[in-house]
């Protein structure tokens, strides 16, 4: 009889389906993926989306959040029991649904890709879950949680670049501290391809920055990120864990650039491919950006291939 495994999320860019895609690779397994997406809700009419607007105003009922989750409360129910239920930002679903997941696994667990900082409603769902996964070293030391990164999704071994530098973020608090370091590189006469995404034209503009007003997906991303030489990570404040760009560089054999001064204690941290900087005293030295990517040996980088990944999860070992 084959395992049952249902993943629920986000799209996340399309980072979520790796694991959909990984899991259906086995043979002994059934698996299954729901989103978590208001962005397919559609109003019937005007006097739907009036509708939603008064219930917001009065009754603090959200038409988007509720179709949501009976997407997902009713996909569950048709699938039947479950041997592992995996949920990513569990936050994003109401407490009603939350019960149904628990209520229709063997193994109902939780992914916190943030931290309880950032999103503080993770903390009031954990009676939810058998098990909760985080990446954040303070809420596992805080509560209990088991240590789990992300992972390496794709590998290339590409080793001409169009371009030394690339980076792309949304615009937000990073956005200066992304100037300031467009703007040494530039100042260095090195290359760079710097993306920052606003849906406004609008906005403040950059000499060194190039705005952006599509979002690109993860294989848009990962096309550049291969003609590149350095990926550049300027992590967020509330951020302790390691974010999806450490990993992809990792798959494509880049160096990285980073300001997660936590880096350094991973088993993979070599001072020849990471740098750690601190984005209000920049240096970067000319060493790191013309000696060669060194290897990282075959052994480390097999704990983090989502193939091998997945596997204690979910007891496939």
């Amino acid at each position: 009889m084959k395992m049952k495994i249902t993943i629920i999320g986000p799209p996340a860019f399309g980072y979520t389906k790796y694991i959909y895609d990984s899991l259906k690779k086995i043979e002994q397994v059934e698996v299954n993926i729901f989103y978590i997406d208001r962005s397919t809700f559609k109003y019937k009419n005007k006097a739907h989306k009036i509708k939603n607007f008064l219930l917001k105003i009065f009754f603090g009922v959200n038409l988007k959040k509720k179709y949501q989750d009976d997407i997902v409360k009713d996909s569950i129910k048709a699938l039947g029991g479950q041997d592992f239920i995996f949920t990513i930002r569990p936050d994003l679903l109401k407490n009603k649904t939350l019960a149904v997941l628990k209520s229709s696994a063997k193994h109902n667990i939780a992914f916190y890709y943030d931290s309880i900082t950032r999103f503080s409603r993770k903390g009031d769902i954990l009676p939810y879950f058998d098990k909760v996964y985080s990446y954040d070293k303070e809420d596992i030391e805080v509560h209990g949680f088991d240590f789990l990164t992300n992972y390496i999704y794709q590998e290339s071994n590409i080793t001409q670049h169009e371009y030394i530098f690339f980076n792309i973020s949304s615009y937000d608090f990073r956005f200066k501290s992304l100037d300031k370091l467009a703007k040494y590189i530039n100042d260095k006469g090195w290359s760079s391809k710097i993306l920052v995404h606003h849906p406004d034209e609008s906005i403040e503009k950059s000499e060194y920055l190039e705005i952006i007003n599509q979002i690109k997906s993860v294989s848009e991303i990962n096309d550049l990120m291969k003609h590149s030489k350095i990926i550049i990570e300027i992590q967020r404040n509330d951020q302790i864990g390691l974010s999806f760009r450490i990993f992809e560089a990792l798959g494509h054999n880049k160096k990285l650039i980073t300001t997660n001064k936590d880096i350094v204690n991973y088993d993979f941290y070599n001072p020849q491919n990471i740098l750690v900087i601190d984005e209000n005293y920049i240096e970067i030295p000319e060493d790191f950006v013309n000696t060669p990517y060194q290897p990282v040996d075959e052994a480390i980088l097999d704990k983090y291939r989502i193939d091998n990944w997945v596997k204690p999860i979910f007891n496939l070992e």
